[in-house]
């Protein structure tokens, strides 16, 4: 089942996304976690989870957000895409995607956009992304600033 999650339900997600950034000092504790969610939710950032029968917890969570750029116009950024690694090749990923493409629809996005890290440990994550149809289109750059 995909399910929306509010922010003050951070508890709900905290696992599966620690999972995907377990250094992130926003992960340190669902107290932080929980005020980047108020924070973030400003900027539009949400978060839908996949929850199996009887779990309370989501099993994968995605954090998203609508955003407007002038090459594309108005598109759907997915932030964080997670499965708790018990629960990986159920489907939860595709059934993200599924919904994060409705999603992107029903807001007016004429497009869906991801970054994923590189490395052999997101291969399988790649697959995942190729599957469903997104393309490899950019090199994404990055500099870290004092």
């Amino acid at each position: 089942m995909i399910r929306r999650i509010a922010p003050g339900d951070a508890a709900l997600a905290f696992a599966a996304l620690r999972e995907l950034r377990p250094t992130s000092p926003i992960m340190a504790s669902l107290h932080t976690f929980q005020a980047f969610l108020e924070a973030a939710g400003r900027e539009s950032y949400a978060l839908v989870g996949s929850f199996e029968e009887g779990s309370r917890e989501a099993v994968a969570v995605a954090g998203y957000r609508v955003m407007t750029m002038l090459y594309v116009g108005r598109l759907l950024y997915v932030d964080d895409l997670s499965t708790l690694p018990e629960f990986r090749g159920r489907g939860h990923a595709g059934a993200l995607l599924h919904w994060l493409e409705a999603e992107a629809s029903r807001l007016g996005a004429a497009e869906l956009h991801l970054d994923s890290g590189t490395g052999s440990a997101r291969f399988a994550a790649h697959r995942q992304y190729l599957k469903h149809g997104l393309n490899i289109t950019a090199h994404h750059f990055s500099k870290e600033l004092s």
